[in-house]
């Protein structure tokens, strides 16, 4: 029995059951102290594990493989992180009085049920139990979103369910066409719904029904990866939630919904080939980075242009699957950088939160003085979620950019430059516009929170790398506002 499995998915369940019974808000600290430091040395013994074994597995209901080993130590990473981060920012709630101690203690619980939801789905054999994690996972969610109470709060965690609830029952029906089309060949038992079963079977399943399941199945756990045009829930649910909520809904959640995708994508790849699912992942990852990097200029609130950063990079992650190849790798490596960065910039954003008290880009500005820890981690992880280098998503775009050339060259000229390096820059220019300080009309610098002040400088570079987009655009195609006219 492989007991870092074992573990990794146990503790958080029982930590989020014992904060339902214990009163001291110090042994809830302690509690999830030791869990997230359980939950990193279990992920790094899996990983371990699998690359000597193979795979782990926990008699016939637990197993993983490389790909829920990868997974694994994204959720292990962020979910420790976000853990730790969480005690400090509600530790700070709570003696602010704006939590409870019965509220600071039903947090915790839903926080990790919500991880060992993620985590069970990620290692479960059986893909009607993968089904049900994930919609334990997203009622879990739906409470934490709405943890604050607030109108607005409560509208996004209602629009989160119902949604998301459309897109689980989508998703369950493809399951269903998965079962009906394998117990043909393994018989009415459980055996039918095990993915190593499904793997080994694939090539004699009905390949009409697995089209349709997977076309269902992309649609569903689409809608929870906050694929475009299943989107719409996302900007909301990360700017309401607790703010290590968010990170966790963009780091973890949306990468759980990508691993949901791929296992169904493996199956359907021996039994219909991957041309079939390539070109339904890669249509649907264009439009996503497509449609986030525009609407990403028009953002105001820093959480919400966190959000469609996250359509945007999963997106990205997703053409490197569709492609294949060294693509597939670039893709992965995509998923664990993205994780990384947009946890930073939300624990980073969250800091600012506690302070300011809210969430307007033109109301902050000069952190790296004000809040040096903030600004430096808003900074770093905004240039580093642009794709500049010398950062892990840097390499990771350009993996699949050369999977791309090398399987789809139609697809690496697919996206228009515009929409793309538009919001790449203005994803910079906000990142150090918020760090640095403001700029006055005439250029004058201000410290922040003074008066007089105009424009951040994150709206000046945005505005300034946009204009010298647009004219490098018309001056390729010799173009000019008199042609256009």
């Amino acid at each position: 029995m492989a007991w870092p499995l074992l573990i990794l998915v146990a503790t958080p369940l029982l930590v989020g059951l014992a904060c339902l019974l214990v009163r001291g808000r110090r042994l809830i600290e302690v509690l999830q102290c030791c869990q997230a430091g359980t939950m990193l040395v279990s992920a790094a013994l899996l990983v371990d594990w699998v690359v000597g074994q193979q795979e782990a597995s926990v008699d016939a209901l637990l197993r993983a493989d490389a790909l829920s080993a990868w997974f694994d130590l994204i959720l292990g990473i962020v979910g420790a992180t976000g853990t730790l981060f969480a005690v400090g920012y509600l530790g700070e709630e709570y003696d602010r009085q704006h939590v409870t101690p019965r509220r600071h203690r039903l947090f915790f619980a839903q926080f990790d049920l919500y991880l060992a939801a993620m985590l069970l789905a990620v290692n479960v054999e059986n893909v009607a139990i993968m089904w049900i994690a994930i919609e334990g996972s997203t009622l879990s969610a739906a409470m934490l979103i709405g943890f604050e109470r607030s109108k607005a709060a409560l509208e996004a965690g209602w629009k989160f369910v119902i949604l998301n609830s459309v897109g689980i029952a989508l998703a369950l029906f493809g399951t269903i066409l998965v079962y009906y089309s394998s117990e043909h060949l393994l018989g009415v038992t459980s055996e039918a719904l095990r993915w190593s079963e499904l793997y080994r079977v694939a090539d004699g399943l009905d390949q009409t029904a697995i089209k349709l399941a997977f076309v269902f199945v992309l649609i569903g756990y689409g809608t929870k990866a906050g694929l475009v045009p299943m989107h719409t829930w996302l900007p909301d649910a990360h700017a309401e939630a607790p703010t290590p909520v968010s990170a966790m809904l963009s780091a973890n959640m949306l990468t759980l919904a990508v691993y949901a995708i791929l296992r169904f994508k493996a199956v359907a790849d021996r039994t219909v080939g991957p041309a079939f699912t390539g070109k339904l992942v890669v249509g649907l990852g264009l439009l996503s980075v497509a449609v986030a990097a525009i609407f990403f200029l028009v953002q105001r609130d820093y959480k919400r242009l966190f959000a469609y950063s996250s359509i945007e990079h999963i997106g990205i992650a997703l053409l490197g699957f569709g492609v294949g190849g060294i693509g597939v790798f670039g893709g992965a490596w995509h998923l664990l950088n993205h994780a990384l960065a947009k946890s930073a910039a939300f624990y980073g954003a969250g800091l600012v939160l506690l302070r300011h008290e809210h969430k307007l880009v033109e109301r902050v500005s000069g952190l790296l003085r004000s809040m040096p820890l903030a600004g430096t981690a808003i900074l770093l992880s905004g240039v580093a979620l642009a794709g500049m280098p010398p950062f892990g998503l840097f390499a990771s775009e350009v993996l699949i950019a050369v999977g791309a050339f090398t399987a789809r060259p139609d697809v690496a000229y697919a996206l228009p430059g515009l929409s793309h390096g538009v919001g790449r820059a203005g994803r910079t220019g906000t990142s150090v516009g918020v760090a640095m300080p403001t700029v006055h009309r005439d250029g004058g610098r201000c410290e922040p929170g003074c008066a007089g002040v105009d424009r951040p400088a994150g709206a000046v570079g945005v505005q300034h790398v946009t204009e010298r987009h647009r004219a490098d655009l018309r001056s390729r195609n010799g173009l000019t506002m008199t042609d256009a006219r």
